[in-house]
């Protein structure tokens, strides 16, 4: 497991969370997939955790496909399937160990995963995400914004990335990194996608201030 950090393992063996999709993932797939032959269209679950989103897919008629590095998360996920009889390929690995084909989906959700690791693996995270993405095919990502409660608590071990975060919502999730608009657009143009759109979504839970990014790109060759 090269970047998978065992903090998640805890919390997803002691706690029971994200059973149901997430709003802004069910409006980009309306949007972009809903009109296709939904049979045909493979779409990878990034870091899928408890499988809130994966479910979402797999009942929406999708070619699902999903990993985590929590082996307790995707037993989860495994379990609720067999109940509810649903089909998707699961697997526990390290998001910088893939083992899935190059140009191979034609949409992956990173619905914030992606952002909790220092920057050179979330570099090479979208780096993964592009070369297994087909020609056209889009990736939605979700990331906290500097404006997020607990930014420059904990301890910062680079720009932007701080370990054991003190308050807010994202306290004792491990390492986590705060994006700017600037920064997104250009990692990701660096990596390789265009038709960069970035959208944004505060909110406040128990006094503590969420603004993530929500970001959609293209893979264009």
């Amino acid at each position: 497991m090269e970047s998978f950090d065992t903090i998640w393992e805890t919390i997803h063996s002691k706690e029971e969370w994200g059973k149901y999709p997430s709003e802004p993932v069910i409006r980009f797939i309306a949007r972009n997939y809903y009109k296709l032959d939904r049979s045909s269209v493979k779409i990878l679950d990034f870091g899928c955790g408890a499988g809130s989103n994966t479910w979402y897919l797999a009942r929406e008629g999708f070619d699902t496909y999903a990993f985590d590095g929590s082996r307790s998360a995707i037993g989860k996920v495994k379990d609720r399937f067999a109940r509810e009889g649903l089909k998707a390929d699961l697997k526990v690995c390290d998001a910088l160990e893939l083992e899935y084909q190059n140009e191979f989906f034609d949409c992956i959700i990173d619905n914030a995963t992606i952002y909790a690791n220092k920057f050179n693996n979330i570099k090479m995270m979208y780096q993964e995400v592009y070369d297994k993405l087909k020609v056209a095919g889009k990736i939605f990502t979700v990331m906290f914004s500097k404006n997020t409660t607990g930014y420059g608590t904990g301890k910062e071990i680079e720009s932007g990335t701080f370990l054991n975060v003190s308050c807010g919502n994202l306290q004792g999730r491990g390492i986590v990194h705060f994006f700017d608009r600037e920064e997104i657009a250009s990692l990701l143009f660096e990596v390789g996608f265009n038709g960069i759109e970035t959208d944004l979504l505060r909110y406040t839970d128990r006094g503590n201030v969420v603004e993530q990014y929500l970001v959609s790109a293209c893979k264009v060759k």
